[in-house]
């Protein structure tokens, strides 16, 4: 009798034993073990041979072409994982309700620097829809206040290059950052619109070698499309400073705020920049999307540009509380001939427990 009892509790020893040294390694490598991944080896120059055949693609095959916008989705491994649920649940009525044709992502999946259970939740959501997504990042997703994450800019890059329907590239080394790629809508053979993956996020600027890089891209297009450079779209987190003036001039021409889609509830702060906005109208962009002020919400022309702030995306309504306002939701753009309509889509507050 003594002996089965001791057999018993050895087994019940072992067992427990083992489930301690399981859930004590899980918890080390999913929030404490910093995943470097693959360094990045391409370096671009100039005098490079442009080809096409590196550039992603998404067909157009039908009379529109539509893209859902996802900012700042933000889940945190250690305060958020009982509210992932949450997020997929919204992500996934988002997209049943637009049926889009490619998903964008501007920055921020994830936050904090224990990123990596809630990265490779999302991409998994991402990937159980079957439909093309192009992420960008944010200045949170691999790290706060420049603090190494648990799945660092590497390993990011890796998690996103490895998925079947994610057309992220991590691109060149030697421009500042990584995470700058292109991706091309082609109707038949031809270009239809190109869209600019850029990365604003981390270092807070667009650097002179990524505007470089992004005209020998475009004057690539523009010589395969047959002579003219066609018209484009920039997808980034941190706005530019154009966003600052183009509501100031909607403010100086009589617009009000909260008034005709146009929601400011947040500093208007943007990127330190040197020539961007012009050099990325040199080569027919129309839109520029950015994330990271969850307060904010409007698309306004500027000289020429559609500024659009996106809607936010997650659990939070945002940071930045304003009762005037709810903001949660996604962003729209649909294109159709050589025209682009933007719109915010709105989540119901209750339905998805949104604070």
């Amino acid at each position: 009798m003594k002996n089965s009892i001791k057999t018993v509790l050895s087994v019940f020893a072992f067992i427990l034993a083992f489930f301690v040294v399981f859930i004590g390694a899980s918890a080390y490598f999913c929030l404490l073990y910093r995943h470097k991944g693959t360094k990045a080896s391409y370096r671009w120059s100039a005098s490079d041979e442009f080809d096409i055949s590196k550039i992603a693609t998404v067909q157009k095959t039908g009379d529109t072409f539509t893209i859902l916008n996802l900012a700042d989705v933000q889940p945190c491994d250690l305060e958020d994982l009982k509210k992932l649920g949450v997020i997929h649940d919204e992500i996934t009525y988002l997209i049943e309700t637009v049926k889009p044709d490619l998903i964008t992502l501007t920055g921020d999946q994830t936050w904090s620097n224990e990123n990596l259970i809630s990265l490779k939740c999302l991409i998994g959501w991402l990937e159980s829809y079957k439909i093309p997504y192009a992420p960008v990042f944010g200045n949170h997703d691999y790290g706060n206040d420049g603090d190494s994450a648990v799945a660092g800019l590497d390993y990011c890059c890796d998690l996103y290059e490895r998925a079947k329907y994610c057309l992220f590239d991590r691109g060149p080394n030697n421009i500042g950052t990584l995470g700058n790629y292109v991706v091309n809508v082609m109707e038949g053979d031809k270009v239809y619109t190109t869209l600019y993956m850029i990365d604003s996020g981390y270092a807070e600027y667009i650097s002179d070698e990524q505007i470089e890089w992004m005209k020998w891209n475009a004057e690539g297009i523009r010589k395969f499309n047959g002579g003219e450079y066609v018209q484009a779209k920039c997808f980034m987190h941190l706005p530019i400073p154009e966003f600052n003036r183009a509501y100031y001039e909607y403010r100086l021409s009589g617009g009000r705020n909260f008034d005709n889609g146009v929601y400011v509830t947040f500093s208007l702060y943007g990127s330190e920049q040197n020539g961007f906005f012009d050099a990325a109208k040199a080569i027919n962009v129309k839109d520029i999307v950015c994330g990271h002020q969850h307060g904010n919400n409007f698309t306004l022309d500027y000289q020429g540009v559609r500024l659009t702030f996106a809607l936010k995306t997650g659990e939070l309504n945002s940071y930045y509380e304003d009762d005037e306002v709810y903001l949660n939701g996604a962003t729209t753009l649909t294109l159709s001939g050589g025209d682009t309509t933007v719109k915010s889509v709105f989540v119901d507050r209750e339905r998805f427990h949104i604070n």
